[in-house]
């Protein structure tokens, strides 16, 4: 006979996380489909190379945007773990770093932060990896 777990109810800690990471995303969301129409009216800073990165980031940015909400949305549910907040954040960084980052670069000449764009890359690779701790075997 098996045993019945009861799920979890959420911390307030958790509760409050998720939310939080629930506004963001759609603040992310939001901005990623102004930076779109900004990049459509404006275009890059003139060459291709230019152009399609900033296409590429855009798409990084909508689609790991919309990731952040599922995530955040899941941490709300009764089966929340530690692991969709730590992909949340990572999914975070990683737009940050990467997409905005290579969108400021090309679109509005910022280049100080460059050199995070790499990291913000592997970032997103390890949110996805960190969604694996969710997981949970009988």
């Amino acid at each position: 006979m098996e045993k019945i777990i009861p799920p979890a109810t959420p911390t307030r800690f958790m509760k409050i996380a998720s939310q939080s990471l629930f506004a963001v995303a759609c603040v992310m969301g939001a901005a990623s489909v102004l930076v779109a129409a900004m990049a459509a009216h404006m275009g890059a800073d003139g060459t291709p190379e230019a152009s399609r990165a900033v296409q590429s980031a855009i798409q990084f940015h909508q689609i790991h945007a919309l990731a952040l909400l599922v995530v955040a949305w899941m941490a709300m549910g009764p089966r929340a773990s530690k692991f969709h907040l730590l992909s949340g954040l990572l999914f975070l960084a990683g737009l940050l770093m990467f997409s905005v980052n290579i969108e400021l670069r090309h679109l509005a000449g910022v280049d100080q932060f460059r050199a995070a764009t790499p990291y913000g890359g592997m970032a997103l690779v390890a949110g996805w990896l960190s969604l694996l701790g969710c997981l949970r075997f009988k």
